[in-house]
C-alpha cells in the first residue's frame, strides 16, 4: 500500500513544475518588447514511477528538465543571407542619393545651365566683338562654368575621403562586434559546462550577428565540440572571422597617400591583420557597398562608383579646355594679336576637373580674347562664331560622340539610372528581409496573448496543486486524529 506522503510528493511536484512554468511566462511578458528576444518554453516529463504495486505502475508526479528558447537556426541564416544584401543596395542607395545632390540637375546653377549662359555670352559678343562689357561678361561666365566644374570635382574627392572613413569605421565595427560574440561564447560555453541554458546569452550573440552580417557577408554556423558543448565559427569569405573565444582581426592599409583628382585607384584596401596582410574577400554588406561606391570605376563589369563620375568630369574638362583653345588660338584678339589658350592649361600635369580655369592673362585682359580670324578691326566676328559652334561640336571626347551638352546630359543619365537601379534593388531585397524577419518574429517574438493564456493555465494548474494538498492535508487529519474515536 502506498504512503499517504508519496501523493503529497506528487501534488508538491505539480506545484514546483507550475511555478517554473509561471517564472518563465512571467520572464517573456517582461522581454515581451526586448529587441532580439526569444520566447523561453518549460519542458515537462513525469518522474520515474514505482513499480511492485499489485494493481499496477504508480505515478510519482512530474519534473522540469529543460527551459528552451524557439529559435530557427534556418530562418537566421536566411536572414543573415538577405541582410547583408539589402544592406550593400542601401549604402549604394544613399551614396548614389549624395551624388545626384553635388551634381544638382536640373537646376539653375547646374553644369548644364552655366554651359548655356556660356555660349549665350559668346552669342551676345559676336554681335559686339569690340564691346568690352561683353568681354568681361564672357569671362564671368566662363569663370562660373570653372567654377562649377571645380566645386562638383572637390565634392566628389571629399565624398570619396568620407567614404573612406566611413570604411574605417565599419571595420573598427566588425572588431568591435567580433571581440563581444568571442566574449559571449566564452560565457555561453562556461555557463552550458554544467547542463544548463544560457538561453538569454544566446539571444544577445544572435543579435550582434544580426548587426554583423548587415556590415560584411558573413557564415555563422554551431559546431559540436569535444567535449559535448557546442561552439561557435564565423567565416568572411571562407576564412574564419571567430573561432569560439578566439577572433582575427580586420584593419586598412593605405595603397595611396592621397585622393587622385583623376579618380583612379584604391585609396586602402581591407585585409587581415597579421595574415600577411592578405585581402579581405568583402561579397556584400555595407563594406561590400561602401567599397564599390568608393573605387568603382566603371570599367569592365566594375561598377559604377565616385571615380567613375570623377574622370568623367575630368574628360569633360580636358576635352572642352583643348578644343575650345584650338579655335581661339586661330583667332586675333582686339589689339591685333595671335590668340593665346583661353583655358589654362598646367604645364606638368593633365587637365582636370580640379585645375580646369579660365587664362589668368585672359581674365586681367579682356582686350585678349579672340574675336576675329583676321586683324581688320573690332567689328570681325569670325572666330567668335567658330567657338559658338562648338557648341554642336561632337568630336570633343573620347569615350562619346557628341556635343558638350550630350556628354553631360549622359553623365546625368548614368547616374539616374545607377541611383534607380540602387532604389530598386533596396526596395526588393528590403521586401526579402522583412517577410523573412517576420517570419523569425512569427516564430520566436513573444505573443501577449499567447503568454496571457498559459498565465491562466499555469496559474490553474497551480491552483489544483494546491488545492490537492489541501485534500490530502485534511485526508491525513482524519486519518490522524479522528480515526478510531467511534465510541470512545
Amino acid at each position: 500500500m502506498r504512503t499517504t506522503f508519496g501523493s503529497f510528493n506528487i501534488a508538491t511536484s505539480g506545484l514546483f513544475a507550475s511555478q517554473r512554468s509561471l517564472d518563465t511566462t512571467s520572464h517573456n511578458i517582461a522581454n515581451a518588447n526586448t529587441e532580439g528576444y526569444s520566447r523561453q518554453v518549460t519542458l515537462q516529463r513525469a518522474t520515474m514511477p514505482t513499480y511492485g504495486d499489485p494493481t499496477g505502475v504508480i505515478g510519482t508526479g512530474v519534473e522540469t528538465y529543460d527551459i528552451i528558447r524557439i529559435r530557427s537556426s534556418y530562418l537566421d541564416t536566411k536572414y543573415w543571407g538577405q541582410n547583408k544584401t539589402y544592406h550593400e543596395w542601401n549604402v549604394k542607395q544613399a551614396q548614389l542619393g549624395n551624388l545626384e545632390g553635388v551634381f544638382n540637375e536640373p537646376s539653375d546653377t547646374g553644369i548644364r545651365v552655366v554651359m548655356d549662359e556660356f555660349f549665350t555670352a559668346l552669342e551676345e559678343l559676336s554681335k559686339q566683338p569690340g564691346d568690352s562689357t561683353c568681354r568681361v561678361n564672357v569671362i564671368e561666365k566662363a569663370k562660373m562654368l570653372t567654377t562649377t566644374i571645380n566645386r562638383n570635382g572637390h565634392e566628389l574627392i571629399n565624398s570619396i575621403r568620407d567614404v573612406n572613413f566611413s570604411i574605417k569605421n565599419k571595420v573598427s565595427q566588425i572588431n568591435s562586434l567580433s571581440e563581444q560574440i568571442a566574449n559571449l561564447n566564452k560565457h555561453i560555453f562556461s555557463f552550458e559546462l554544467g547542463g544548463n541554458k544560457a538561453n538569454d546569452l544566446r539571444d544577445q550573440r544572435n543579435l550582434l550577428l544580426d548587426e554583423l552580417s548587415s556590415i560584411v557577408n558573413i557564415t555563422a554556423t554551431e559546431l559540436p565540440g569535444p567535449n559535448g558543448n557546442n561552439y561557435m565559427d564565423v567565416k568572411i569569405g571562407g576564412i574564419t572571422l571567430i573561432d569560439h573565444i578566439k577572433y582575427n582581426r580586420l584593419t586598412t592599409e593605405d595603397e595611396t597617400t592621397e585622393i587622385s583628382e583623376l579618380g583612379g585607384g584604391k585609396i586602402s584596401r581591407v585585409v587581415w591583420e597579421g595574415v600577411d596582410n592578405q585581402e579581405v574577400r568583402i561579397e556584400s554588406g555595407e563594406l561590400r557597398g561602401l567599397l564599390d561606391v568608393r573605387d568603382g570605376d566603371g570599367e569592365g563589369f566594375n561598377y559604377r562608383g565616385i571615380p567613375y563620375y570623377l574622370n568623367k568630369l575630368n574628360e569633360f574638362a580636358k576635352g572642352f579646355t583643348e578644343a575650345f583653345n584650338a579655335q581661339h588660338n586661330k583667332g586675333i584678339d582686339l589689339e591685333g594679336n595671335p590668340g593665346q589658350n583661353f583655358f589654362y592649361v598646367p604645364a606638368s600635369e593633365e587637365i582636370n576637373c580640379i585645375n580646369f580655369d579660365v587664362n589668368p592673362g585672359i581674365v586681367a585682359h579682356p582686350n585678349t580674347i579672340a574675336a576675329s580670324s583676321e586683324g581688320n578691326g573690332e567689328g570681325n566676328n569670325d572666330n567668335i562664331m567658330l567657338l559658338i559652334e562648338l557648341r554642336e561640336y561632337k568630336g570633343m571626347f573620347d569615350t562619346l560622340i557628341g556635343t558638350p551638352d550630350d556628354f553631360i546630359k549622359s553623365i546625368l543619365s548614368a547616374l539616374a539610372v545607377d541611383s534607380n537601379h540602387a532604389k530598386r534593388m533596396t526596395v526588393n531585397s528590403q521586401a526579402l528581409v522583412d517577410q523573412t524577419y517576420n517570419s523569425r518574429l512569427s516564430e520566436s517574438g513573444v505573443s501577449l496573448d499567447e503568454e496571457m493564456t498559459n498565465m491562466v493555465k499555469f496559474r490553474q494548474a497551480y491552483s489544483a496543486s494546491v488545492r490537492m494538498i489541501t485534500t490530502l492535508d485534511a485526508i491525513l487529519d482524519t486519518t490522524v486524529n479522528r480515526l478510531g474515536l467511534v465510541g470512545r
